[in-house]
This record gives structure tokens, C-alpha cells and sequence, in this order.
């Protein structure tokens, strides 16, 4: 790479900027052999031979594997474990969620837990390490080899050093070759619209500005020599900033004994002048074109690691504008990465079914049948099954599957259902076909069961519910609805009344409910069911 500072002198009232840099593209990376990506491991899937590759090639962690990251300390690891692995579109890459393992000595590491857990670190799964880590029990803890949480010093490559040096030298040559054709051009652009004495002038410039560039190629390569150049190239590369001067004085010069000069104070002409500094800054042309195309692509690529420095735009007002650039883009890019790992880890813990339970006649089919109207695409009524007749109004396979009371003995003998009750004089239950119906389409299932049906429904780990409690406003309000609808004969309406004191009781002393609902008034506790689910991560749809 090579470095330079700005040169400056002063020709009458001008102030003339020189090139600030000369800038080398970053070294190629390796191209590593790479096999098709394999998704992550889903529940109740069977762990796969090969290790699952994102889409650059990097071995992507499960949850709960023990990895290390780089730490703040040159040279070291940390030890952490994946609490969470996404997939980020826009990157086509992996990011991983961990959280760092203290070590309690004796080559162990643990998870501290409550007010000392360490918060989650997001990492690009290319920055994580493969490590064995073997768990033990009775200390709660990892055991690893800490010699493995230091880096490996990388061994010197002959080869790559000879070939960099090579592209040097290549580099220096094409610069000095491109600085005098592109000189050369402009000034027989020139010549024919401006004159030979302006083209000519043009053209002086440009040979004081390769004579400035191979001055500057000199003096960096004294940098890194073995042995300091002669004392005259020397003596020369330091007084390179000498050579706008001189071509000014040149012209001057070449105006006097020409006789071309209007007076003692204006030996050059400002045409004349302005010329001759546009030919010496042309050798910076061939540079800005390569780098201002270089830092376009590093702004056009996704995720790209390089910052625009290396190689890019070093400096000056353009290369400030293009560094801007990349960084809002990569502060918004950031920013839409949180907000989607934010969104999976809601759809991750979101729940897949909601669980409406209460006494008879409280409202829950008419709650249900109002999610189902709002959402239909992402919420559906799981139909139970029932060996009472249907009431007025009802249809099979739409409000209950009404089946006899032979043919559900039949079903729970068969394990058919994930909970099932007597009720009164009749048996209700929830099918695992019904369930499997709703969520197989991606919806979440609503369920309408009684308390025996929580109790059942708590014993399965594979459901993720969001239990809600429905209550009437009154026990008097409740003996009203019962009677009202006309469907139970009045033992029936009092045997439900008895049953619904009992279930309030175990509502008041169970704290498994996420949502205690008072339906006093259909659209208020509605709105409430609503705005719970929603923030729950259950998509309801807008509010009316």
C-alpha cells in the first residue's frame, strides 16, 4: 500500500490540492470448498450425518451448543452457548444469539442464572469456533480444553508474499503507464479547440505530475527496503513536493525569454497557469475512476466485510460521501436484522393454540365464532366431538362431530382424543385428527373445552396454548342465559349452575390461565380477547 501526504505551495493566490493517496485493492480472500446448505434441525426430526452448512459454507450451531467467539482480548476466545439461531434473508447467512459461560476453574464452564445471567450477543455464525465440550452433571457445567481458546499464530506464506510483491511493482508501472496515456489524451484533445499553447502547456503538466508520482513510488518503497536507496533518489523523493513549483517556474521561466510575459508580476497567464496544475492533478484520474468503481461495488455488495478504506476511497470529499453511504446502508441493514430476529423469536414463542374455558352458556363458541370472522386465514375452530343431539341452528362437522356414545368409546379406546369429559349426561372430547386439521395449514387452533379438558390439555408438552378463563358478570346473569336459550330442561340448567361454582372455584385458585375474560358486554370482552392474543403474537386482524 501506498501513502502520501498532500502537497501544498502557493503560485500567486492559488492553492494547489495534491493527491492525498494511492490505494491497493484488499488481497483476494480463499476460495473454500463449499456443500449445499442443509436446514436446522426441527422438533422431532432425527439428528442428520453432516452438520447443517449455511449457504456461505459455515457450520451452523444448534441451540444449546457449546461454540467460542472471539473475545475482547487479542489473542483469546470466549466460551459461550447458542440461545437462538435465525436465518437472515437479505445476507443469505446465519445469525446466532449466545450467551457467554463463566469459568468456575479446573477447566469448567458454566451458565450463571437469575440477576447474573448474561445477556444474549448476536454473532454471524463466521465468527464462531467448533470446540469439544463434554457436560457435567453434578456441577452444572461444561469441561473443555482452554488451550483451545487461544488463537493459533498463522505460519508465514512465502508464496503469498512473492506474488503481493509482484502485484506491486505491477501496480506501480500501470499507474505511471496510465497517468502518461491519459495525459497524453487529453492534451490532443485539447489542441485542436484550445490551441498548442494551452495543449502544450496541458502536456508539461503531465509529465511534472508522473515525475511527482514516481518520486512518491520511491519513497514508498525505501519504506520497507532492506537497504536505504541512494542518497540523490533519496534527496529527491523527500523534495517531491518541489515539483509543482518547478513546473511553474518553468512556464515562467519559458515566458520571459519568449518575451510572452505582460509584466514582472504576471510571468504566467492564468489560462496558462490553470493548465499546467490541470495537467499535473490528470495522473489522479486513472485513480479516482478505479477506486470510485471499486467503492460502488463495495457499496452494491450485501454484507460485505471490507470496509471502503481498503482499497475504496481513502480519502477526500468523495470518499466521505461513498463511506456515508455505506454506512446508513449498513445501520438500516442492522436495524431490519433486529427487527426480524425480533419478529422470529415472537413467531417462535408465538402460541398454536388458544384455549377458551368456562362454565356453560358463559359465551365461548360465540368469542370463538367472532375470532374465526376476523381471521379466518390465520385462526380456526377445532371441532370437538359429542354424543349429545344437536341443538337448534347446530350442523355436523361445523359446531360438533355428533357421534353416538358407542362410536366415542370406540374413539377413546382407540387414543383418538387428547382430552375428552363427562359432562352431565354426555361426553365431549378433542380429537387429535381435529387439532392436527387446523395447524396443518399453518393456523392456530381454537379450542372450546371445560376445566377437566385444561387439566388434560397441561399434560401434553407438544401443545403451545394460550389459555384464557371466560367468567360471567354473575352466577344470576348465567342462570339467565341458561334459560334463556331455551335448549336445557331446568334440572339440566341447575346441574350446569352447581357444576359452574365448582369451576369458578378452580379459576380462582389456578394460576395456569394467561387471560382472565369478564363477558359482560360481547364487543368489550371481545376487544380485550383481541388485544391480548395480538400481544401474545396471535395475528387477529385490524380492530373494527
Amino acid at each position: 500500500m501506498l501513502a502520501d501526504t498532500s502537497p501544498i505551495f502557493v503560485v500567486a493566490v492559488a492553492l494547489l490540492p495534491l493527491a492525498r493517496g494511492l490505494g491497493v485493492g484488499p488481497a483476494p480472500r480463499l476460495a473454500l470448498p463449499r456443500r449445499a446448505p442443509l436446514p436446522l434441525l426441527q422438533a422431532g426430526e432425527t439428528e442428520v450425518d453432516e452438520p447443517p452448512l449455511d449457504p456461505r459454507g459455515f457450520v451452523v450451531p444448534q441451540i444449546g451448543d457449546v461454540v467460542k467467539v472471539p473475545s475482547k482480548w487479542q489473542g483469546e476466545y470466549d466460551l459461550a452457548q447458542v440461545d437462538f439461531v435465525q436465518f437472515i434473508e437479505s445476507r443469505q447467512a446465519y445469525d446466532v444469539d449466545v450467551r457467554k459461560l463463566k469459568a468456575i476453574g479446573g477447566g469448567l464452564y458454566t451458565l450463571p442464572g437469575g440477576l447474573s445471567r448474561p445477556p444474549a450477543e448476536r454473532v454471524d455464525v463466521a465468527k464462531l469456533g467448533r470446540i469439544d465440550a463434554e457436560f457435567v452433571s453434578d456441577r452444572d457445567a461444561y469441561l473443555v480444553d482452554e488451550s483451545e481458546l487461544r488463537f493459533t499464530a498463522p505460519k508465514t506464506d512465502v508464496d503469498a508474499l512473492a506474488e503481493g510483491l509482484a502485484e506491486y511493482k505491477e501496480l506501480k508501472a500501470r499507474l505511471l503507464i496510465e497517468a502518461a496515456i491519459v495525459g497524453a489524451a487529453i492534451s490532443a484533445a485539447l489542441l485542436p479547440t484550445l490551441g498548442s499553447e494551452i495543449a502544450a502547456t496541458f502536456f508539461a503538466g503531465v509529465g511534472a505530475g508522473v515525475a511527482y508520482l514516481l518520486l512518491l513510488e520511491s519513497e514508498s518503497d525505501a519504506l520497507g527496503a532492506d537497504e536505504p536507496p541512494p542518497k540523490a533518489i533519496a534527496l529527491a523523493a523527500s523534495a517531491r513536493l518541489a515539483v509543482p513549483l518547478v513546473l511553474v517556474s518553468l512556464l515562467a521561466a519559458g515566458n520571459l525569454v519568449g518575451g510572452r510575459a505582460t509584466s514582472a508580476l504576471s510571468t504566467v497567464p492564468k489560462e496558462q497557469f490553470f493548465a499546467g496544475v490541470a495537467g499535473f492533478l490528470s495522473y489522479k484520474l486513472p485513480l479516482l475512476a478505479r477506486q470510485f468503481a471499486r467503492a460502488i461495488q463495495e457499496l452494491s455488495q450485501e454484507g460485505a466485510q471490507a470496509p471502503v478504506e481498503k482499497g475504496g476511497l481513502s480519502t477526500g470529499s468523495l470518499g466521505m460521501m461513498v463511506r456515508l453511504a455505506k454506512e446508513s446502508k449498513e445501520a438500516k441493514a442492522r436495524a431490519a436484522e433486529a427487527a426480524e430476529g425480533e419478529e422470529a423469536k415472537a413467531a417462535a414463542n408465538a402460541p398454536r393454540q388458544v384455549v377458551l374455558c368456562g362454565p356453560s352458556g358463559v359465551g365461548k363458541s360465540t368469542l370463538i365464532a367472532k375470532l374465526v370472522e376476523a381471521a379466518p386465514a390465520a385462526l380456526s375452530f377445532s371441532v370437538s366431538s359429542t354424543t349429545r343431539p344437536p341443538r337448534a341452528g347446530e350442523a355436523d362437522g361445523v359446531d360438533y362431530n355428533f357421534v353416538s356414545a358407542a362410536a366415542f368409546d370406540e374413539m377413546v379406546a382407540a387414543g383418538e382424543f387428547i382430552e375428552w369429559a363427562q359432562v352431565g349426561d354426555h361426553k365431549y372430547g378433542t380429537s387429535v385428527g381435529a387439532i392436527e386439521q387446523v395447524t396443518a395449514d399453518g393456523r392456530v387452533c381454537l379450542l372450546d373445552v371445560d376445566v377437566q379438558g385444561v387439566k388434560a390439555l397441561r399434560t401434553q408438552p407438544a401443545l403451545r396454548p394460550f389459555y384464557v378463563w371466560v367468567a360471567p358478570p354473575s352466577l344470576d346473569a348465567l342462570r339467565q342465559r341458561l334459560t334463556g336459550r331455551g335448549t336445557e330442561a331446568p334440572d339440566e340448567v341447575e346441574r350446569r349452575l352447581a357444576r359452574a361454582v365448582s369451576e369458578v372455584e378452580f379459576a380462582l385458585t389456578d394460576r395456569g390461565f394467561d387471560l382472565t375474560l369478564i363477558n359482560g358486554d360481547l364487543d368489550t370482552a371481545f376487544a380485550e380477547l383481541r388485544g391480548a392474543l395480538e400481544k401474545a403474537g396471535v395475528a387477529v386482524g385490524a380492530a373494527e
